[in-house]
Order: C-alpha cells, then sequence, then structure tokens
C-alpha cells in the first residue's frame, strides 16, 4: 500500500475516548459524570491518544490490503475492551485508566495486524 494514514489522525482518536466515556456513563448510569475533574479527561485522552499512535503505527506497517483491514478489524474488536477497561480503571486512578484502556487496545490491534500480516501476505 502506498497511502499511508497521518499520525495527526492519533489526536482524533484521542478526543474520540473522553466523548466514549462520557457516553457510556450516560446511557449505563443515566449520568453524564458532572462530578468528574478535568484531569480525568486529560487522562481518558491520553489514553485514546496512546491506543491512536499504535494503531496508526500499525497501519502504516501494513503492505497489503487485507493486513490493513485486519488491523482495523482488530482495533474495532479491541474498543469495547479499552473502553470497559478505561471505566473500570478510573476506580484506581490515573495509572488504571491508562493501563486497563491501552493494554487491551493496543494488545487487539497487534493481533489483528500480525492476524493480518500473516494472512494476506505480499
Amino acid at each position: 500500500m502506498e497511502k499511508k494514514p497521518s499520525f495527526l489522525w492519533a489526536l482524533a482518536i484521542g478526543v474520540a475516548f473522553p466523548i466514549l466515556q462520557v457516553l457510556v456513563f450516560l446511557i449505563r448510569f443515566n449520568d453524564l459524570a458532572v462530578g468528574a475533574s478535568f484531569a480525568d479527561y486529560i487522562f481518558f485522552f491520553v489514553g485514546g491518544l496512546l491506543i491512536g499512535l499504535a494503531l496508526i503505527a500499525a497501519l502504516r506497517r501494513c503492505e497489503t490490503r487485507g493486513a490493513y483491514r485486519a488491523t482495523l478489524i482488530g482495533f474495532g474488536l479491541g474498543l469495547p475492551f479499552a473502553v470497559f477497561g478505561m471505566v473500570v480503571g478510573g476506580m484506581l486512578g490515573p495509572v488504571g485508566v491508562i493501563m486497563f484502556s491501552v493494554s487491551p487496545g493496543v494488545f487487539f490491534i497487534l493481533v489483528g495486524y500480525l492476524i493480518g500480516r500473516a494472512t494476506f501476505q505480499v
């Protein structure tokens, strides 16, 4: 593949994670989590940014369209686990938010990339 995604897309993914967190709280608890501090949202952003950087780095390494799609599917499958880890990790503070959201997100991206790379060779 010749066209490589820009690392600026990681910022969009990072911004999406605090929005997802608010939506989860709204749907699950019927609350907008207005008691959360601004720092909490910064940590959600940092977790999403790290996942976005991992996704873009994996996508830039993809050599075939099949591997590209497999990496995106891995990201999509890991997204619910990352959001769940973000909400649960919020009880443990900043380290919990970043650790429990980034770990499953990056793991699923990596698995998708490796499966795509092994399955769809040049």
